[in-house]
């Protein structure tokens, strides 16, 4: 429930201060669920897949976060997923209980905005469990509220969704590292794509 509650509220600022719009729902699958996958630069981010997504979305959020408070509460009412030890496991647990998964590959924010390189977390997901991953492209936050600024500036925000990602289910115990790389690969250059085109 309040996972519902808190998009609503995020909904409507996000539209009213930062002017949100989403791009390329219809890339969405129809059937079954997804993992999705985006870049990082801002706090804004996560709150902007989570409103630009229609169903609901299990973040995975850096251990780190759950230090504070008042974001440790947010987090778990929220039911995001820290990361660390058990967390690999929780994911496909959660895919496999047909769920939507949500992560952030570079893993911490990006300082200057730029992409980073990627983790191998999405790719491995993908490949243990067969679900497809949609790549998104967040395009203002880091002009909105970059690392570490003291307050936001009211620019526009943009979330595109990308065409899905199929990499094939592999069904032995350990994935081969260059199989990764290349998923990996793929989902970096579509979000990167996307983010330079603007």
């Amino acid at each position: 429930m309040w996972y519902w509650v808190f998009r609503s509220i995020n909904l409507v600022l996000l539209k009213i201060f930062f002017r949100l719009k989403t791009e390329g729902r219809q890339n969405l699958p129809g059937k079954g669920n997804y993992i999705v996958v985006a870049n990082h630069c801002s706090y804004l981010d996560p709150l902007a897949v989570e409103v630009s997504i229609p169903k609901k979305i299990y973040c995975l959020a850096e251990r780190y976060l759950y230090r504070t408070p008042l974001l440790r509460w947010y987090l778990k009412l929220n039911e995001t997923v820290p990361t660390g030890k058990g967390s690999s496991k929780k994911a496909v647990s959660l895919l496999a209980d047909n769920k939507i998964v949500g992560l952030f590959p570079e893993g911490r924010i990006s300082k200057d905005g730029r992409l980073k390189n990627f983790r191998r977390g999405a790719a491995l997901l993908a490949a243990k469990t067969g679900r497809p991953i949609v790549p998104c492209a967040i395009l203002g936050t880091f002009e909105a509220l970059p690392y570490k600024a003291g307050f936001p500036k009211f620019v526009p925000i943009k979330v595109k969704i990308g065409k899905p990602i199929y990499i094939l289910k592999e069904f032995d115990e350990v994935i081969d590292d260059v199989y990764l790389q290349e998923g990996i690969i793929r989902i970096r250059n579509s979000i990167r794509e996307m983010l330079d085109a603007g």
